[in-house]
């Protein structure tokens, strides 16, 4: 049974909201005051809003119903901000997905993976000075480059569209999500919301383990057919941060979602992995 838009943001939204009153039960007392450098660095690595340096890498593993179906998606993604206390910051993003792409050989229900870059997409999000508010917003542009390398492994090519997003504390709770659209050639069309709530352990502060939801929701306006649309995942992630000297802090993060809603014969499940390196 298919999902339309309307379910996909009422999926996103009661993620969201379920988080925020969770979050809001457990916030009697605040925990600003009293988070330190480790706490710091794990709220860091949640946050997409939060004013870091660094480079990410998020990978994604789609996998068939067949092997030789598989399709790899590794994203390199580094981050800048510039912030003032005045104005608030202005993040710049940079993605580079190096894809594997599975391509059909001579021989029938036969495949190949074919590798290269995909196309590239920077984002600037303006976020500004927040310090009544529970969730911090940020948004702005986004832009895509025609970087890649194969038809194989082809995006929204020279395209662009707008991104936002709003994420907050409470307790040992971090919650909020992102959302884009995207437009690009070939009448690339897509909305993407990202759901993120994450449980903190070693309550009532902040450690280094953490377990949640972050994954992307899809909908493709110019897919052939409503079925086609949407690409909808439910599962869980696990996440230790390890705070180094000099403030720099390393993420992982391991997951595993089922899809419950995906284009016909793409894929029926995903392994994402992470590795975040930032400077606070």
């Amino acid at each position: 049974m298919g999902i339309s838009l309307k379910q996909l943001l009422q999926i996103g939204g009661m993620i969201l909201c379920t988080s925020v009153n969770l979050a809001h039960a457990r916030a009697a007392d605040t925990l600003d005051e009293a988070c330190d450098e480790q706490c710091q660095a794990t709220r860091a690595s949640q946050d997409p809003t939060a004013e870091i340096n660094g480079v990410f890498f998020d990978n994604t593993i789609n996998f068939g119903s067949d092997s030789d179906q598989t399709l790899y998606n590794f994203e390199i993604q580094g981050v800048k901000t510039l912030a003032s206390e005045d104005w608030g910051g202005l993040i710049a993003r940079s993605i580079v997905p190096v894809v594997g792409s599975p391509v059909p050989e001579a021989q029938p229900n036969s495949f190949d993976t074919e590798w290269g870059v995909s196309d590239t997409v920077l984002q600037l999000f303006y976020v500004p000075t927040n310090e009544s508010g529970v969730l911090n917003p940020g948004f702005g542009p986004q832009v895509s480059l025609r970087t890649h390398t194969d038809d194989a492994q082809k995006g929204a090519g020279w395209g662009g569209g707008i991104a936002g997003g709003a994420f907050g504390f409470a307790g040992p709770w971090a919650f909020g999500g992102l959302a884009s659209h995207l437009w690009g050639e070939d009448d690339f069309n897509t909305t993407t919301i990202q759901p993120i709530v994450y449980y903190n352990l070693e309550s009532p502060g902040i450690g280094d383990w953490f377990f949640g939801y972050n994954a992307q929701l899809t909908y493709d306006w110019s897919a052939d057919s409503p079925g086609d649309a949407l690409t909808a995942p439910i599962g869980a992630s696990v996440g230790k941060t390890v705070l180094l000297p000099s403030r720099v802090a390393v993420s992982y993060t391991l997951g595993a979602y089922k899809l419950v809603e995906s284009p016909a014969d793409i894929s029926d499940w995903q392994l994402k992995f992470a590795i975040n390196i930032l400077a606070q």
